[in-house]
């Protein structure tokens, strides 16, 4: 029984928990949503005895947040006391705290300040299914740490979908099942037609819910803020004045925490109305929402991917688990009998995959890999869970080598020991050093902050934050920049945020983040936030020092990479020849360098026409010269023969090559004109080409000759393969270097010289052209190589001609199509004395009926 006198599932298996607690030390908990998991085994612990803190994991820091209120509240306290909680911008713990939830990110950085984690005396991993990177890494941690010594930390793995077998067996420890939810829930399928938006689907559902008169609130799954929001307004539009008092609410994590209290936590008092909250994933685990009876469950989330071959990343909406469908139906049976609505099929729901996939195998590697190097940790042999691919690994640590993180042992550099401290990507804490070497340490932690943080802008920053002349360098995040302190100006007031298109709240966050950037690089705020076209070039500088893998150069600049004329002026292109779009709403202008923060396949409108592009965002310009400082041992001075569709013509360009990527070519006739004809001759090779000349008669003289070879191999014909091709073209080509001065070029008296002249005779003897039948006319042969030659005659001029014709010195029969006099063909046949004898008398009947103007013998 808990400390408010309720009883829950999870009591049932409390003596169970607490024996494996004091026996083993370790435990993997199996519990169903609403069993009372996250609330109540804190509180087990508490009460059995265990001596420190215990730390309890959360996934996200709403859930942390609200938990630990919860907690507070059934312990007769408040937050801060006996329990509180720690996310990265807030902190409510006191000296006589005993139970902390604090986030997976944070938790990690505690362990890296403290490896040994004093005065803890257990950890518990809650909602351990979503198998975030993090929570992988401390559950691999703290399974060494127990075994280099801390027997005595207390271990505790609980979610109600996870794979018991394989964590207990991982950590060799026992598990235990809790049974089910304290009412059922009865899930339907409602697999309404797809093309209509999810919004509609999920508002039509709860019109038809409130039809039947059901009481109870409602929780609906959306996968972002975009649907939410789109969903709140359907909502709105379907009710009705004669409805009871009913309030839609939006949930996500980009709200501000009175917004989200608003939305977990039950009205009160008389006349309370009912609610209808729109939420995602936010709400699918570990938080209590009560009064919940319906559940509509778009079935969908937005899933973070990372593909290391193109270092993309991919924020996808895609179909969830049906671990996670469960995790969601579960939300409804909390306090009563529920109902869950979802918007697919039940042959999808049997279709869809058992659990999320770890991120593990999903997301970039290098800040974990950047964190084990700190615990000194090889991470290719770190007891991993679930080991990512080493090909993974090794592309991280390529990255953080690039950086200077890691020397080639792998071993932490000193600047990696700061890297380390960063609490964000290894690239933004690269960025930080630079900005301190530079003297822009300040502006450089709030760039930082504005790049770690969701993009403080709702709508596309204001135009007059947008031009050069205020953001001194063109540079999104510089842009950003100008709002967020225009924003600071009016202390992110909610109204004047609003004019400027921005997020009160994010900008909160990035206001903290970036003290918390300048803390660890020693910079206050000061006259160094002055802005000047200096300093703005300075903290360019910073950004493509951390991303100088995300160089982009636009395909349409004078000169560029390939001097093609496309449509798109956004079109660019990066390394590895991977072409992207950058963002819409950029102001780098017409500039042909820049580096790009984000690089992501978004999935696109159907306006523009649907599928999934690579979109660069968050873009800097670059000055090409800034190579060369910053990455002497990167940068090639090299002159390369390139094709120009436009002029087709090969062309010589001569550039500064950063990896595959061509800065400030320049270009001209090549002075090698031999290697310039010889890529052109390739081309024709390569099919990209055709002479205007190579026409029927040519292909005839390559089949006649081809089949002569195979029909006489002991001649030692040209073959006319691809390499005696190539050096045709090639002598036809000559030094040539612009397609047309050559396009016009004959063809076939080439391709026949090539052959001596007693080849081409034994050519024109063995295969024919045509072959004269007794009535005088010529019937054309047409060659294929690996085929029977073929000839075409109507059955009249074929009289007199009583065995089938052959060629090559009799070796070879003519497939003869024999034809009616309509000239459609009547028979096909290598056999003409057979169709003489047994087919033609029924087909002479059947045809002199039809025309009995020719003549029939």
């Amino acid at each position: 029984m808990s400390d408010t006198g309720v009883t829950l599932p999870i009591h049932e298996v409390e003596d169970r928990i607490l024996a494996a607690i004091r026996e083993d030390g370790a435990l993997v908990l199996s519990a169903p949503t609403g069993s009372g998991k996250t609330t109540q085994v804190p509180q087990m612990l508490l009460h059995s005895g265990v001596v420190g803190r215990i730390l309890v994991l959360q996934p996200r820091r709403l859930a942390a947040r609200v938990v630990a209120h919860r907690v507070a509240e059934e312990l007769g306290g408040t937050v801060g006391d006996v329990v509180g909680f720690q996310t990265r911008h807030e902190r409510h713990i006191g000296e006589a705290t005993r139970i902390v939830f604090l986030t997976e990110g944070l938790f990690l950085r505690q362990l890296l300040a403290d490896p040994e984690l004093k005065g803890v005396g257990a950890v518990v991993l809650d909602e351990f299914h979503e198998r975030s990177l993090a929570v992988d890494l401390t559950l691999g941690l703290c399974r060494q740490l127990r075994r280099a010594g801390r027997r005595d930390l207390r271990l505790v793995v609980m979610s109600a979908t996870l794979d018991v077998e394989a964590v207990s067996g991982y950590l060799d420890c026992p598990a235990v099942q809790a049974d089910g939810r304290t009412f059922d829930v009865d899930v339907q399928y409602d697999d309404m037609d797809a093309a209509t938006p999810v919004w509609e689907r999920a508002a039509a559902c709860l019109r038809r819910w409130l039809d039947g008169g059901d009481q109870g609130d409602v929780l609906m799954f959306l996968p972002g803020a975009y649907e939410i929001r789109r969903t709140v307004e359907a909502c709105r539009r379907r009710l009705r004045p004669d409805d009871e008092p009913i309030t839609v609410l939006p949930l996500h994590g980009n709200l501000p925490p009175a917004a989200q209290d608003r939305a977990v936590r039950p009205a009160s008092g008389p006349g309370a109305s009912r609610r209808v909250i729109v939420s995602t994933n936010v709400a699918e685990t570990s938080i209590t929402i009560d009064g919940i009876r319906c559940v509509i469950d778009a079935g969908l989330a937005r899933v973070q991917r990372y593909d290391p071959s193109r270092a993309v990343n991919a924020l996808l909406v895609e179909r969830i688990s049906q671990a996670s469908a469960q995790q969601r139906a579960g939300r409804a049976g909390r306090t009563a009998p529920g109902v869950c609505l979802r918007l697919w099929s039940a042959a999808d729901a049997h279709a869809r995959p058992e659990r999320d996939t770890p991120e593990v195998e999903r997301v970039d590697l290098a800040e974990a890999v950047l964190q084990l190097c700190a615990f000194g940790i090889d991470a290719a042999e770190f007891g991993w869970l679930d080991p990512p691919p080493l090909a993974r690994l090794q592309q991280a640590r390529s990255l953080l080598d690039d950086l200077g993180a890691i020397d080639a042992t792998g071993t932490l550099t000193e600047a990696g020991r700061i890297m380390v401290d960063v609490p964000a990507h290894p690239r933004l804490g690269r960025m930080l050093l630079e900005g301190s070497r530079r003297g822009v340490a300040d502006r450089a932690s709030l760039w930082a902050a504005l790049i770690a943080e969701r993009d403080i802008c709702i709508r596309p920053v204001a135009a007059r934050y947008r031009t050069p002349a205020e953001t001194g360098w063109p540079s999104d995040v510089g842009a950003r920049e100008a709002a967020y302190e225009a924003a600071r100006a009016s202390r992110f007031d909610g109204k004047r945020c609003a004019e400027l298109g921005l997020h009160a709240g994010t900008c909160r966050d990035v206001e903290r983040a970036s003290n918390q950037f300048r803390r660890i690089t020693g910079t206050l705020q000061g006259p160094g936030r002055r802005r000047s076209a200096v300093a703005d070039a300075e903290l360019a500088r910073c950004v493509l020092v951390g991303y100088a893998d995300h160089v982009a150069l636009r395909r349409t600049q004078p000169g560029g990479v390939d001097h093609q004329d496309v449509s798109d002026s956004r079109s660019c292109e990066m390394e590895g020849r991977r072409r992207v779009v950058l963002d819409r709403n950029t102001v780098v202008g017409n500039h042909g360098v820049l580096v790009a923060v984000e690089v992501r396949e978004v999935e696109a409108s159907r306006a523009e026409g649907g599928g999934v592009h690579t979109v660069a965002s968050l873009a800097t310009a670059v000055d090409p010269e800034w190579m060369q400082e910053l990455f002497p041992d990167r940068v090639e001075a090299r002159v390369e023969l390139v094709w120009d569709e436009t002029e087709a013509a090969v062309m010589e360009v001569e550039a500064l090559h950063f990896g595959a990527l061509a800065l400030q070519p320049v270009r001209r006739v090549p002075r090698d004109r031999a290697a310039a004809g010889q890529m052109l001759a390739a081309r024709v090779a390569a099919g990209l080409l055709r002479f205007d000349s190579w026409n029927a008669a040519a292909e005839a003289w390559l089949a006649r000759s081809r089949c002569v070879a195979d029909w006489f191999p002991e001649r030692g014909l040209l073959l006319y393969d691809d390499d005696d091709l190539a050096i045709l073209y090639s002598e036809i080509v000559g030094d040539a270097t612009r397609w047309n001065a050559v396009r016009r070029a004959p063809v076939l008296e080439p391709l026949r010289h090539a052959m001596s002249w007693a080849g081409q005779q034994f050519v024109e003897q063995m295969a024919p052209e045509r072959l004269r039948l007794p009535g005088g006319q010529g019937m054309k042969i047409t060659y294929t190589p690996g085929e029977p030659p073929r000839g075409r005659a109507r059955i009249q001029d074929l009289y007199d001609l009583t065995e089938t014709p052959r060629i090559a010195a009799g070796r070879v029969p003519v497939l003869l199509e024999i034809l009616a006099p309509n000239f459609r063909p009547a028979q096909v046949t290598d056999d003409l004395a057979g169709f003489w004898e047994r087919t033609y008398p029924e087909l002479r009947k059947e045809l002199s009926r039809r025309y009995p103007k020719h003549e029939w013998r």
